[in-house]
């Protein structure tokens, strides 16, 4: 099962990186300490995994005609480029680095290319970040109206936002799960190497371990660097986001978390206006995210001619 190797690499850079998605705003406004906020997410992470991985493992599958050794250099190719930007703190597209992978392998292999889908993943890029924008603007709006009368100040409502916070931080984990596990997984699942649960199972593991060791610079530059947050706002983000990549999960569409976050975020900071968001961490941002999906793809195609010239 040496093959599975690259999945694993694969799935703790994408805990390590999208655990951001679910704790950042939460960490970045003192809701809730790193360590305890890491350790949730990487238990509801493995959870959404096992119960609603599979969903995202056919689409990814159809991306292009696979076999086992274009399998393992894709997924290597996505890892590779996933981990380099997470050692920079940039939140990245996971979703879209598996794509980009996939895409290199299947030119070099001259494989028929899905149009339909990558389509979908591409439109998702624009429509999941802008989704998540709008709507965590429209909630903290409406919750403006809440903080403006008595309630708003009294110490349990205070209590009670924390504490709801937390809990929308395990549903965003769980999201993130259920929609990235297959960013590892589903090249293995579609030539039938590993069944689906247990290929949820392992990818859900590698997804824990990626939040519990190598997270803190993406969770911080998520939760304090694009805007100041504050216990109202970071919960409306994280809600925001978290239902945003739900939805896409149940329409078998991988997108990335990361952008559903930082879109999220940015909703949340325009409500006070656009000097409130950090514009110059928030334009690099959308640089590491082509990065990624660019590079995966370029390291794919040379990794693939590389072993077939070496054959």
């Amino acid at each position: 099962m040496l093959a599975l190797l690259p999945a694993l690499y694969l799935s703790w850079g994408i805990g390590a990186n999208d655990t951001a998605n679910a704790f950042g705003p939460q960490i970045g406004s003192n809701i809730i300490a790193f360590r305890q906020g890491i350790v949730l997410a990487a238990a509801f992470a493995l959870l959404g995994a096992v119960m609603e991985g599979h969903k995202i493992f056919p689409t990814l599958g159809r991306v292009t005609v696979l076999d086992l050794e274009m399998s393992v250099i894709a997924t290597l190719a996505a890892a590779v480029s996933v981990n380099a930007m997470t050692r920079f703190g940039f939140p990245v597209s996971t979703s879209h680095a598996i794509v980009g992978a996939l895409v290199g392998v299947g030119l070099r292999e001259g494989a028929h290319i899905s149009a339909p889908v990558l389509g979908k993943v591409a439109s998702a890029m624009v429509t999941a970040p802008l989704g998540a924008a709008m709507v965590a603007f429209l909630l903290l709006r409406a919750t403006g109206l809440v903080l403006a009368g008595p309630l708003g100040g009294s110490i349990m409502f205070q209590r009670g936002v924390r504490t709801a916070a937390i809990l929308i931080g395990c549903y965003a984990a769980y999201a993130m799960g259920a929609n990235n596990v297959g960013n590892a997984m589903a090249p293995y699942v579609t030539i039938g190497l590993i069944d689906p649960l247990p290929a949820a199972v392992l990818g859900g593991t590698g997804l824990a371990l990626g939040a519990m060791t190598y997270s803190r610079n993406v969770v911080m530059l998520v939760g304090r660097r694009i805007t100041a947050l504050d216990p109202v706002s970071a919960l409306v983000a994280t809600l925001s986001a978290a239902l945003t990549v739900h939805l896409f999960t149940q329409l078998a569409i991988p997108i990335s978390t990361s952008q559903a976050v930082v879109g999220a975020v940015a909703g949340v900071g325009l409500t006070r206006g656009m000097m409130a968001v950090n514009s110059r961490t928030l334009a690099a941002i959308p640089v590491g995210w082509v990065v990624s999906v660019a590079g995966a793809g370029v390291i794919a195609f040379l990794l693939l001619a590389a072993y077939r010239a070496a054959q």
